[in-house]
């Protein structure tokens, strides 16, 4: 089975060679607007290839983490399908760092069981941290919504 994992691993090797090559072509920075088309896809790229680095290096023993039940019957999997559904869906109106907030923390509550407390945290963190990292110091414009606005107004991000 561990053989069957490593062509996955070396797959992936593949596809991020050529998505990472794919995305030299796009303009990763301009001096003048900041991070470009490019730079997310490079990024993701590189995470990919070591990712798949680490399947080819630890395989593991190639059995299912859930066993042979069905995903459908797992309530992390379904936390976390219902979560990137809403989020398609509230998006549009809502923005990101209400969105991205309410998703974490009933992800984090019903899917992951943590405590409301942990979920809290760990929602006030992640999307607190990408305003800061993409909005604030990378520029990256924001869908607009009503927090976003408010973070406008106040320097820390950009709208779209």
């Amino acid at each position: 089975m561990r053989a069957h994992v490593r062509a996955v691993g070396i797959a992936g090797l593949i596809f991020a060679a050529l998505a990472g090559w794919e995305a030299s072509r796009l303009q990763a920075w301009s001096q003048f607007d900041g991070p470009g088309p490019g730079l997310v896809p490079q990024i993701l790229a590189a995470l990919i290839g070591i990712a798949a680095l680490g399947v080819i290096a630890a395989p593991g023993d190639g059995e299912l983490e859930g066993g042979t039940e069905s995903p459908l019957r797992s309530r992390c999997f379904l936390a976390y399908g219902a979560a990137m559904l809403g989020v398609a869906i509230a998006l549009p109106y809502a923005g990101f760092t209400i969105t991205g907030f309410v998703a974490t923390l009933l992800v984090g509550r019903f899917g992951e069981n943590r405590s409301w407390g942990e979920a809290l945290l760990w929602a006030l963190l992640l999307v607190a941290s990408i305003v800061l990292l993409f909005g604030t110091a990378l520029g990256v414009p924001f869908p607009t919504g009503p927090m976003e606005r408010v973070l406008a107004s106040l320097g820390l991000l950009r709208l779209g």
